[in-house]
């Protein structure tokens, strides 16, 4: 018997994007899988649309609103899948999607992870080109790609398919954070996972635009939570490999968190850039514009957030 994969789908006033969503999940190529959809108290016609495809085998639960990481939860604790994909209400996969995954890891331990390709798109499918990233590789070493995301570059949620006892080893997705969720999350994974192997064939296509179910305002409390993953990172990469390169990471994550955020929440930063000094890089700027570096070569970091606090008001 093929692995079972078990595809799970938060979804919260997706109204116009979910039957396409689903659409591509009954599309695929590879037949042994589960699509599992929680709606987390839409106020539109989601749930509504979601169980019409019911008839097709898609498992669909209602909930009162408790945030995508407790849908995704709920919907994993429903699920029997071997491998789990996370697919946001709004997004897309490409018809193999699952079966190059499988494929890739038909010979690996429960250790193993796998991760496709991504892209945007705004209204049609073919308008992503998958654009090569400089982590679309091999990684023997799972951490290892975690380094190369806190670098600066991102894989998006359904990029991974993830072994259940992986999933299950780690404790799920922590329900208190409120940014950063997936950035939390496959940090725990790639953490404990051995391998994270490339499929270039298996492609997600991620919408932007208003539909998108992210918000795009960060209060205080957010990016109180997103430091707090951060810290999170720190405790446990130092835990698993305490090393120049680890360090390295953590103080771009940091110097990055301080330069969004530095003078809008000063005892923010403060808390960041103690945690900064505590990797005794300093600032590592990586995250930041181009003509930032330019300018911090000239006057410090330091300086440039303190004249940017007295001309630029954040």
């Amino acid at each position: 018997m093929p692995p079972k994969v078990s595809i799970l789908i938060p979804c919260y006033n997706s109204e116009q994007f979910i039957a396409e969503t689903l659409d591509s999940c009954l599309a695929q190529t590879y037949e042994n899988i589960e699509v599992i959809v929680v709606d987390d108290g839409s106020i539109d016609r989601s749930l509504e649309i979601a169980k019409r495809y019911e008839a097709n085998g898609v498992k669909v639960f209602s909930r009162s609103n408790n945030g995508a990481c407790a849908a995704r939860n709920y919907a994993f604790a429903h699920s029997t899948g071997d491998y789990v994909i996370f697919l946001d209400a709004d997004d897309l996969i490409n018809a193999t999607y699952v079966k190059n995954h499988i494929d890739c890891l038909k010979n690996t331990d429960y250790k193993s992870v796998s991760f496709g390709m991504w892209d945007t798109f705004y209204q049609f499918a073919e308008e992503a080109k998958f654009q090569n990233r400089k982590l679309y590789k091999d990684y023997e070493d799972a951490f290892s790609l975690l380094l190369d995301l806190w670098a600066g570059d991102m894989l998006q949620t359904t990029c991974y398919m993830i072994p259940r006892q992986l999933v299950i080893d780690i404790g799920g997705w922590d329900e208190a954070v409120l940014l950063n969720q997936d950035g939390e999350f496959f940090a725990r994974i790639l953490i404990r996972a051995n391998k994270a192997l490339f499929v270039p064939q298996a492609k997600v296509y991620y919408r932007r635009g208003e539909g998108t179910t992210i918000s795009k305002s960060i209060n205080k409390n957010k990016a109180a939570s997103q430091l707090s993953t951060f810290i999170s990172y720190r405790e446990n990469a130092l835990a698993h490999e305490d090393s120049l390169r680890v360090r390295k990471a953590l103080s771009i994550v940091f110097t990055s968190f301080i330069y969004i955020y530095g003078n809008k929440y000063p005892d923010l930063r403060n808390i960041a850039k103690n945690e900064l000094d505590s990797l005794g890089i300093g600032y590592v700027l990586e995250q930041v514009p181009e003509r930032v570096k330019i300018t911090c070569k000239l006057i410090g970091f330091d300086n440039f957030l303190i004249i940017r606090n007295l001309f630029f008001k954040r």
